[in-house]
């Protein structure tokens, strides 16, 4: 009782505890304890820590929820249910080749939802069938079939390629192809590298006729097979071409290279392969000797030489008078390379200083053949026939000035010298053909 006198004495009345205690709630922790100092009571455990083991039940129920949807995210899968669905399922969906080509009308149809279709009752009353879905395919444009619907096996699909490959006929071969030697060819290692007999790669290219070397990068013409590549000259047939080769017509003309579908309609300068021609025998080397007027070796004769001069298109040069053979010089200059073993074809005259000459006809006649390849061997030439059987060749021109059938006289202009075809410089490779046997120019020209 004193005490209660005293606490109302000092202001600790009812209203003072009242005060104190609604000032304690702005701190649970001093009021409880205050309350219990009161009380008599002593605290054994902290307010704290009667509560601490709830944060911990708080992160395993977010760490379940957290598993819970990384779960249905990598599944794919919804959670499974006791539950019946009271929906049925969505018809089309899975069918993407109709859906993405059926009108929309008829898609936004598909995915109705019938209200009178329950999914409980048909899986508990199989009897009852539900309704037949919307045929989408019939709406929908006919799909292109697969390639695996339709594809045959691949050893089927083998054996069509076989069988095609065996049926078609075979690849069209050129007449002759352009090589270009590497180093350390020889006629016989290019032989023996396109399997023709190596008699067919010198007989095809005339500068080869004295050595089995080639220089690095030479343009050589490498025949379909063994055989010879003949252009086909003015007034010539197939039956002279033949019979010049020691061939059958048919041997030409069963070759689908040469493109003849006709023996008598052959092109003029067409080049036309000749399988298993006979090759012409080379002439025995003699000493040039023609009515006693030998070779300086500079270009000249005991006669004269001409004046060699330029003359345009269709001039006569003089050369000064004709041999005894009928011919003149077709142009004037040192002579490099004369007629023999290592040169058994014809002559060369150098044109070094000769830039631009023309080139003239050593003597009247026909020109029977005007072209050639520049590429190789004798590049641009032209042959010329005389009355009397004499061909005379003029080989490695610049240019042309006449075509095949032409009738030229003796010292008119035929080209320009010049280095086409298989050439170490400017000269003309000079030929003299008499009724086809090659002979030494020299015992022609004065």
């Amino acid at each position: 009782m004193c005490g209660l006198c005293d606490g109302n004495a000092g202001g600790r009345g009812p209203d003072s505890r009242r005060q104190g205690a609604i000032k304690g709630t702005l701190s649970p922790r001093s009021f409880k304890d205050t309350r219990a100092r009161l009380q008599g009571r002593t605290i054994h455990t902290p307010h704290h820590a009667r509560h601490r083991h709830r944060p911990y039940i708080h992160g395993l129920v977010l760490l379940f929820i957290v598993a819970a949807v990384l779960y249905a995210t990598v599944s794919n899968s919804p959670f499974s249910s006791d539950r019946k669905a009271f929906a049925a399922p969505v018809n089309g969906l899975s069918m993407p080749a109709t859906s993405a080509s059926a009108p929309a009308q008829i898609q936004s149809q598909a995915v109705l939802r019938p209200s009178t279709i329950n999914q409980t009752i048909r899986q508990e009353q199989p009897a009852l069938a539900a309704p037949a879905a919307p045929d989408l395919q019939a709406f929908a444009a006919p799909a292109e079939p697969t390639a695996t619907a339709t594809a045959e096996p691949i050893a089927n699909q083998e054996d069509a390629v076989v069988r095609a490959a065996a049926e078609a006929p075979p690849p069209i071969l050129p007449a002759y192809q352009v090589y270009q030697a590497q180093e350390g060819d020889s006629v016989y290692a290019v032989a023996e590298k396109f399997g023709i007999l190596p008699e067919y790669i010198i007989a095809n290219n005339a500068e080869l006729a004295a050595t089995e070397f080639m220089s690095l990068g030479q343009s050589i013409i490498i025949p379909a097979g063994n055989g010879i590549l003949h252009e086909v000259r003015y007034g010539e047939t197939l039956s002279d071409i033949s019979a010049r080769y020691d061939v059958n017509v048919d041997d030409i003309t069963g070759f689908a290279g040469n493109g003849i579908a006709d023996p008598n309609s052959v092109l003029e300068t067409q080049t036309v392969f000749v399988p298993n021609a006979t090759i012409l025998p080379a002439v025995p080397f003699e000493d040039p000797v023609a009515d006693g007027s030998a070779d300086t070796g500079d270009g000249t004769t005991e006669d004269g030489p001409g004046d060699g001069s330029d003359s345009g298109d269709g001039a006569v040069v003089d050369t000064g008078p004709a041999s005894s053979a009928g011919l003149v010089w077709p142009v004037v200059g040192p002579i490099s390379s004369p007629y023999g073993p290592s040169h058994p074809l014809g002559i060369d005259v150098d044109g070094y200083n000769l830039g631009g000459a023309a080139i003239v006809a050593a003597t009247s006649g026909t020109v029977v053949f005007a072209g050639g390849n520049a590429c190789c061997s004798y590049g641009l030439y032209v042959v010329i026939q005389s009355p009397e059987g004499i061909e005379t060749l003029y080989a490695h021109l610049s240019s042309i000035d006449v075509v095949q059938g032409q009738t030229v006289s003796q010292g008119e202009a035929i080209g320009v010298i010049g280095d086409t075809g298989y050439s170490t410089g400017v000269h003309l490779h000079f030929e003299v053909i008499d009724n086809g046997v090659r002979q030494n120019p020299l015992a022609y020209l004065p």
